[in-house]
């Protein structure tokens, strides 16, 4: 905290920011308390710790106390008026008409907006099992993304190189970008062809109509993934085990068309 301290002038102390940041984030304030509570130890999941067998690639606390400082949400407050609520809906919905154009394949069109610092400060996460390598990305962005691929070779890893890459936020294209894809899954191939070397899954909601994005899901085959998602399905993944009475999951098709920028 005394770190912050220093870029939020309009504190004196270090306690008054923390009160001012537990205000902020009511919800780890109280997981916080409960942990305490129930005298569960707490471990800050940065860059370089381990969560069982993954490893954490993804903040450092130096990205991650940035992300802080530029979140829309410090130190100003997040109440939102009630009479400015109904315009934020509507301006909500007209932001989720999205146009969408007939694109070749290898054409990738992502979002020229960044996805929020709040996405930025998820925890990346990198393992090998069974000789397979895979990634968990939370809802991370393209900085989060680029950074955990350089901690990652710093610590003398090969990219690319997965096997399976959970999909960020739902397959939002603010997320990822051709540059982020490239680095993490390789490049584009000339043409589509039926061998796959990863799966990309993709955790989005069946009510949620504006996820998985069609320019993501092309981005992923176009570097030759079978693209699963969880709308309206459970998805397991696994390998050298018994089915147990699983059944395949039904790859997504190739979109012919993607959203206008």
């Amino acid at each position: 905290m005394d770190t912050l301290l220093e870029f939020f002038p309009r504190f004196i102390s270090a306690e008054n920011l923390a009160r001012r940041l537990r205000e902020i984030y009511p919800n780890i304030d109280e997981l916080e308390e409960i942990s305490i509570e129930k005298r569960i130890t707490i471990n800050e999941p940065r860059e370089g710790t381990n969560i069982g067998a993954f490893t954490v690639v993804s903040p450092s606390i130096g990205h991650y106390l940035y992300q802080v400082m530029e979140s829309d949400k410090t130190p100003e407050s997040v109440k939102i008026a009630e009479e400015d609520r109904a315009s934020a809906s509507v301006f909500g919905a007209l932001k989720r008409v999205v146009n969408a154009i007939r694109a070749a394949w290898g054409e990738e069109i992502f979002s020229s907006e960044e996805t929020g610092a709040e996405n930025e400060m998820s925890v990346v996460q990198y393992a090998e099992l069974c000789g397979d390598h895979i990634l968990l990305t939370g809802d991370a962005g393209r900085s989060s993304l680029m950074k955990a691929a350089d901690y990652l070779e710093s610590q003398g890893a090969t990219l690319p190189g997965l096997k399976v890459f959970q999909v960020p936020h739902h397959g939002s294209r603010r997320n990822v970008s051709t540059e982020v894809l490239d680095r993490w899954l390789g490049t584009r191939r000339a043409s589509k062809t039926e061998d796959t070397s990863f799966e990309a899954i993709i955790s989005a909601s069946k009510e949620d109509e504006d996820h998985p994005r069609k320019a993501v899901v092309r981005a992923c085959i176009h570097r030759g993934g079978t693209v699963v998602s969880t709308e309206g399905n459970t998805v397991c993944s696994y390998k050298d085990a018994p089915s147990r009475g699983w059944s395949p999951a039904v790859p997504l098709p190739y979109p012919e068309d993607q959203e206008e920028p």
